[in-house]
Order: C-alpha cells, then sequence, then structure tokens
C-alpha cells in the first residue's frame, strides 16, 4: 500500500508497543532524527527486527566491512533508486 506520493505508510509512533517506542528512542540517539525508514519498518516488527540486526553488524566491530566502502554502496544504492532524500 502506498500513500499519495507512492511511498509506504509510516506507524503512528503514539501506538507503537513499549519495546519499538524504546527502540525509536535509541535510533534517534544512535542513527538519525529522521524516523521514516524506522516507522516504515516498524508497521512489520520481524522485518524491522531482521533490519536492525543487519545494520548492528554492518556499522559495529562485528564486521571487517570497510566504513568507507559501505558509506560507498550507500551512496550509490541512493543514487540509483533516485532517492529523493
Amino acid at each position: 500500500m502506498a500513500n499519495e506520493h507512492g511511498r509506504l505508510p509510516k506507524a503512528d509512533p503514539d501506538t507503537l508497543p513499549a519495546d519499538l517506542r524504546d527502540r525509536l528512542s535509541v535510533w534517534f540517539d544512535k542513527a538519525y532524527k529522521d524516523d521514516n525508514l524506522f516507522l516504515t519498518l516498524a508497521k512489520r516488527p520481524g522485518v524491522l527486527d531482521m533490519f536492525l540486526h543487519w545494520v548492528t553488524f554492518v556499522y559495529t566491530d562485528a564486521s571487517s566491512l570497510d566504513p568507507k566502502m559501505v558509506e560507498l554502496c550507500r551512496i550509490r544504492m541512493a543514487t540509483r533508486n533516485q532517492c529523493v532524500h
């Protein structure tokens, strides 16, 4: 389902369960001030959980990926997908 802009709808932060509200607070502290990705994935908590595990792996010492290479990949994906953000 998409909204009038063709984007996926976000979850209402006021209706999130307490554990997801806590995770959103951590998201704001450690990741981004923008809640679009988190609240979109929060509509499917299982998907959000898998995404957050992946992000934790990629952006911590658990991964041997070069942080500069990860950022280049993010920029390339955004460009190829004509990301509006």
